[in-house]
């Protein structure tokens, strides 16, 4: 049920994805899903907690004790990788800036990120004129580029590899020892 409801919401958004709709794809009745869901909104809320809760442990698998730096460039890289294989991750971002609800970025990925950067700066490995708070901005800029690319071409195979590269370069400014 909440597959077809996110298939429906990623490619069509919240107001153009009907309740029929997502019975028809789920092979259900309406009847089923209001069982479940008194409406669109609730069934909504519940992909949005889903894609959350699928960023929130595809995050855990990366967070490693290593250099902070290195995390985020893995943690974009790994947002951008769900984000090309998980409809309810897709989903639930679509959902939360169609209905002006804070999205995973900000609520999941963003803290985490915010805390490697403070343990960069302290650690000395950021140069003394580029903030913890510097780092976060770059790294929401590459993440949203990220989900804007896969958005804007939703069949293209979005090259981990390149990423990787494009996030070395944009640290590469603010980190003082290299890797």
């Amino acid at each position: 049920m909440l597959e077809a409801a996110a298939h429906h919401f990623d490619e069509t958004g919240y107001s153009s994805t009907s309740l029929a709709q997502v019975c028809g794809t789920a092979q259900m009745s309406v009847g089923a899903i209001t069982f479940h869901f008194a409406n669109k909104a609730d069934l909504a809320e519940a992909v949005e907690q889903e894609g959350r809760q699928r960023a929130a442990a595809a995050l855990e698998a990366i967070m490693t004790n290593g250099a902070p730096l290195r995390t985020v460039t893995e943690l974009i890289v790994a947002f951008a990788d769900l984000l090309k294989r998980d409809v309810m991750t897709r989903a639930a971002l679509r959902l939360a800036h169609e209905r002006s609800t804070a999205d995973m970025l900000t609520e999941v990925w963003l803290p985490e990120v915010a805390d490697l950067a403070r343990r960069a700066s302290a650690d000395g490995q950021l140069y003394p004129e580029v903030s913890a708070q510097d780092v976060v901005d770059l790294a929401e800029y590459l993440a949203r580029g990220a989900e804007a690319r896969r958005r804007s071409a939703p069949n293209g195979s979005g090259n981990a590899d390149r990423l990787a590269e494009v996030c070395e370069l944009a640290f590469r400014g603010a980190r003082r020892s290299r890797p």
